[in-house]
């Protein structure tokens, strides 16, 4: 078995826990200790770290599948394991220096990134003093470190740069009061004139491009891929696996359900029968969708060439077609589940509220996702502002 493989086997083997962990992730508005610890110990936060770090340098492709599992027991923990694992991926894209800092101790960190440039940096004598409040700080209760985007203005221009702090350095304010996704603890991340030396710092447009720092330190194509596509992507996976998730409970409940008044048992139901097939077939094309997307984005970088505007475009509209297709599922069968599902002590009202929280992310959005590759794809300019 490839190591890949072994991980997301063991991370499977973690279903049971993780769903029993579920409710509690909830109430206390973040994952617990131990499941943290126990995905750790899996490998899957180490999945993408740089062999020379002691991590194992593998591919989005086994990253997605050991997330889509994680999902389908719990829709927080699915999502604060692609946060995890994507962030120890973009701290190698960081100058070396600022890696060797964080991987200091142990071969992953627990890092949230956030990406709203809602922050400001102004430069000075080696590196920026950096100031703002950022709001979606995913994974901020158990970090180490975090990633806050903001813009600096040089000679009169205005560029991103994304910074990389200690935790201690930062404050995190407990606003995190949602309907869904409420075991991410996704709470705000302020910054008061904090100075960042200029090696914890990286350029956006150097991360979207595939030409950042650390993809000059390190031979693997692994590094040299774009930031929005593999982001957008990888996220969508443990959203694809809520629904898988959804699906399985859904098929286990028809088959010892009874119909009130009229005493049928929904296995019989051809209504239910036909939701049954339907989903599944949604769910297996969107898998499908996914896996090529990502294989041919990973293709690319191995072969030497950079992805092309439209590539990059269609993994934007991939990933917001996966999640779309994934919300309507879990929707459609959550109804046919019937009012007993929406127990609080039911894990079928839980995914469709996670489900339709996540699908709000800019990421996922349709119109704008579609629109992209529209454009892409018929030689329209993006313009300068376009998340691909």
């Amino acid at each position: 078995m490839e190591y890949g493989d072994e991980i997301v086997q063991r991370v499977r083997e973690l279903a049971p826990v993780l769903t029993e962990r579920a409710r509690a992730a909830e109430d206390a508005r973040r994952l617990s200790d131990e499941t943290i610890a126990d995905l750790a110990g899996t490998g899957l936060f180490s999945m993408l770290v740089p062999k020379r770090f002691g991590g194992a340098e593998l591919g989005f492709e086994d990253m997605a599948a050991a997330c889509r599992e994680v999902g389908a027991e719990c829709a927080s923990t699915g999502w604060l394991s692609v946060i995890y694992t994507l962030h120890n991926w973009m701290v190698a894209l960081f100058p070396e220096q600022a890696q060797a800092e964080v991987w200091e101790r142990r071969p992953y960190a627990l890092i949230p990134c956030v990406l709203a440039p809602t922050g400001t940096a102004e430069p000075v004598d080696g590196g920026y003093r950096v100031t703002g409040r950022w709001s979606w700080g995913s994974g901020v209760m158990h970090a180490g470190h975090v990633m806050v985007m903001t813009l600096v203005t040089v000679d009169d221009t205005i560029e991103p740069r994304l910074f990389l702090l200690p935790r201690e350095e930062v404050t995190v304010h407990d606003v995190w009061q949602t309907s869904g996704m409420r075991g991410t603890g996704s709470n705000d991340i302020e910054i008061a004139d904090v100075f960042v030396p200029g090696h914890r710092s990286v350029p956006l447009a150097e991360l979207t491009e595939g030409r950042s720092p650390g993809s000059h330190v390190h031979p693997a194509a692994l590094y040299r891929i774009p930031l929005v596509p593999v982001f957008a992507l990888t996220g969508a996976a443990p959203v694809l696996g809520v629904a898988e998730g959804v699906l399985a409970r859904f098929a286990d409940r028809m088959r010892d359900r009874v119909m009130a008044y009229t005493g049928q048992r929904q296995r019989d139901l051809i209504g239910s029968q036909v939701r049954l097939a339907a989903a599944t077939a949604d769910l297996s094309a969107a898998r499908l969708l996914l896996e090529d997307a990502l294989r041919e984005v990973c293709r690319s970088a191995a072969e030497g060439r950079g992805l092309e505007m439209r590539e990059r475009a269609r993994a934007r509209m991939v990933a917001a077609h996966v999640a779309g297709t994934a919300r309507r599922v879990v929707n459609e069968l959550c109804s046919a589940a019937g009012a007993g599902a929406q127990f609080t002590d039911s894990p079928f009202q839980r995914a469709q509220r996670d489900v339709n929280t996540i699908c709000g992310h800019v990421i996922f959005d349709p119109d704008a996702s579609y629109a992209l590759y529209g454009k892409a794809e018929l030689g329209i300019d993006l313009g300068p502002l376009a998340m691909v």
